[in-house]
């Protein structure tokens, strides 16, 4: 119904009292602010200027209220102290079921709002828009009316009472229109009146088609037709009224004299035939077309999100690896001087200067790419079972250089063996590393950190303790948030990104493992905790077999290798330590150069980058792969670049910028396995 209709439709819902006039309405409002009771009360009055309201403002009122009184109204807030809305609802429906509630409210919300109309709400509105509450109390005291009004019509109904009565004119919600047999109008109520926009006095003796057209599906006389033919018409349509607005409605048609043939021709006659029922569903279409509308959005902007992500994925790829390239060329440029070149005393820290800072920029990449790995989640975990026991020391001994180079001493203390757990152990490798280079970070030089390990109460604990320059007590969750530090002064004076962390707790969770901070405070060190727990006595026990040590990488041998590299000078120097250890290197320069090469030479393993001119190196492996071992050397590296390597049967993948022993060791690995 619209607002224009319900509005005017208010006055017949009430009872009269002696004399004619109005029945004062009867309202408990439940309401603890003294001003938005005044506000209520006020937005009643103006439609209900008789109104008896009781207001009350906390649970023993409101409960007191509903034993002694009788209302035809009951209005409360959602928020109340120490109450909720909900259990207001509740109480109302347990002690006066019929008595229609309203809730009014500016913080209720949409969600919660359908749920409460669920569980019996009759209606709700919010407090920035009180002009509604008139409307909306008419709708509510209508159907109460309505409700009222079918119970007589069951009365009705057994005394055969059949022509409406007091029912059908109280049903302002639904058209009732009685018809006789060439479908002219006999009884017409007052919901017709109100859809149709015509009294009952202007219909009578008219036919329905000049009051009613349907603006698409079947016509009117073609729905009296098919309720001859089966009893009854049921159809939702949308109808044009002659003098009312057009509506979405649920339109029910029923013949009363079904035993007459439909293909028998109609006899004039008063007599009721057909019985039309019609309720207005617009607001209720439209609302489920605005919930459909807004459901194809929420897909549409998840949709657009997926994009976003995959572009972002994307973006970061291609940023890796233009970033890395250069890396590459300058790390390889640099060892090769490290060994090679005559450097004067003064200058001789400068050439490792530069491989630090080229090791600090690759793992920056890594960073950004471990944390977009991690919000995309598309972070994977190679967990196997293993004695975590002398990870600790390994990653220990990795992080010597870092150590020397700020003059730090590390003491590594811990357990030699049964930390068995279920973990992927480059990754929990990385998350010591990360703790470590947050301690040497923050630490002074001369100091020590303490790298310490244990199996304690079912988990294998990792301890990192510094006497650095400490956490303040609310920065100690900050800190493993992605891009925080402690604060802007840490900030600026040691850089960073603020990853390290993030992704170290990130991991270990994945792990279901536990990793928190503590500190007494700035300039008192920190103490970093990784818990990680125990794996099954039953599933660890087969594993408790003496380990052996692969073989250490021997010299190449003459191997011939294809190398498929864009970056010419990256190429050379690779290409340079290759020839040392004693490949015998060929080198092109795109996918075409590199097929090319292969169709016309032997090779024994092929070394390809993955971003390249005219295609991807993935190709390269595609179509060798299945001869001669493929290694990637990229800085495409992403979990999902090492996905499409290995599907394409490549043996290894590299990421740049990697250090040439790495290189050598790859390579033999894939040949002894090809071997």
């Amino acid at each position: 119904m619209s607002e224009r209709a319900a509005a005017g439709a208010g006055s017949a819902a009430r009872p009269a009292a002696a004399g004619g006039a109005l029945a004062p309405l009867r309202v408990l409002m439940l309401e603890d602010s003294v001003f938005d009771a005044e506000l209520l009360m006020e937005a009643l009055l103006r439609a209900y200027p008789h109104a008896k309201v009781n207001t009350v403002r906390d649970e023993a009122g409101y409960a007191e209220a509903l034993r002694q009184e009788r209302f035809e109204l009951i209005l409360s807030d959602f928020e109340l102290p120490g109450y909720s809305g909900q259990q207001a609802l509740e109480l109302a429906r347990s002690l006066a079921p019929q008595v229609p509630f309203v809730f009014v409210s500016g913080v209720i919300g949409e969600d919660n709002a359908v749920e409460l109309l669920r569980q019996g709400a009759t209606d709700y509105v919010s407090k920035g828009r009180l002009s509604r509450l008139p409307m909306v109390v008419d709708r509510a005291l209508r159907e109460v009316a309505v409700r009222d009004g079918r119970v007589r019509a069951e009365r009705a109904l057994q005394d055969n009472d059949l022509l409406f009565g007091r029912l059908v004119d109280s049903l302002a919600d639904y058209a009732v229109v009685l018809l006789d047999a060439q479908a002219r109008v006999l009884r017409w109520n007052l919901g017709a009146r109100q859809i149709f926009g015509s009294v009952e006095s202007e219909a009578l003796g008219r036919g329905l088609h000049e009051f009613l057209t349907s603006r698409e599906g079947p016509q009117p006389m073609e729905w009296l037709h098919a309720s001859c033919a089966g009893g009854s018409f049921n159809a939702q349509l949308w109808l044009q009224p002659l003098h009312g607005e057009p509506c979405w409605a649920d339109v029910v048609v029923a013949c009363l004299d079904a035993e007459t043939s439909a293909a028998a021709p109609p006899v004039a006659t008063s007599r009721v035939r057909y019985c039309l029922i019609i309720r207005d569903r617009t607001a209720e279409h439209r609302n489920a077309e605005a919930l459909r509308a807004a459901v194809a959005r929420a897909e549409a902007a998840q949709e657009e999100m997926a994009r976003a992500n995959e572009a972002k994925d994307r973006f970061l790829a291609i940023v890796s690896h233009e970033l890395r390239n250069p890396l590459a060329a300058v790390s390889f440029a640099a060892q090769l001087l490290q060994r090679l070149a005559t450097v004067p005393e003064r200058h001789k820290d400068l050439i490792p200067g530069i491989r630090r800072n080229v090791e600090l920029e690759a793992r920056l990449i890594d960073d950004l790419l471990d944390v977009s790995t991690i919000t995309s989640g598309k972070l994977s975990l190679r967990a196997d079972r293993l004695d975590a026991a002398s990870l600790p020391a390994e990653v220990g001994e990795m992080m010597r250089g870092a150590l020397a180079d700020k003059k730090l001493k590390l003491s590594v203390r811990g357990v030699a063996e049964g930390a068995w757990v279920r973990a992927d152990a480059a990754r929990i490798k990385q998350v010591i590393a990360n703790l470590l280079r947050n301690a040497i970070k923050f630490s002074p030089a001369g100091a020590t950190i303490r790298l310490e390990s244990e199996v304690n109460d079912g988990h294998f604990v990792v301890r990192v303790v510094d006497h650095g320059i400490g956490i303040a007590p609310d920065a100690l969750e900050r800190i493993f948030k992605a891009f925080e530090q402690a604060d802007r002064e840490v900030a600026r004076q040691f850089g960073g990104l603020g990853l390290g962390l993030a992704i170290a707790r990130h991991l270990v969770i994945e792990h279901g493992g536990m990793l928190t901070a503590t500190s007494a405070g700035p300039g008192q060190g920190a103490t970093f905790e990784m818990r990680l727990p125990l794996a099954d006595r039953e599933e660890t026990q087969p594993l408790r077999v003496a380990p052996t040590l692969p073989p250490a990488p021997a010299a190449a041998q003459g191997a011939r290798v294809l190398m498929v590299e864009d970056n010419v000078q990256a190429a050379e120097l690779l290409m340079l330590f290759l020839q040392d250890y004693g490949y015998v290197i060929t080198h092109a320069a795109s996918v075409a150069e590199g097929l090319a090469c292969a169709a016309q030479k032997e090779f024994d393993i092929v070394l390809t980058d993955l971003g390249l001119p005219d295609g991807s190196g993935v190709e390269i492996g595609r179509a060798l792969g299945a001869r001669l071992p493929v290694v990637a050397l990229s800085g495409y590296g992403s979990p999902i670049d090492r996905q499409r390597t290995q599907a394409a049967g490549f043996a290894a993948h590299l990421i740049k910028p990697a250090d040439p022993e790495a290189v050598h060791e790859t390579l033999q690995a894939a040949l002894r396995s090809a071997a």
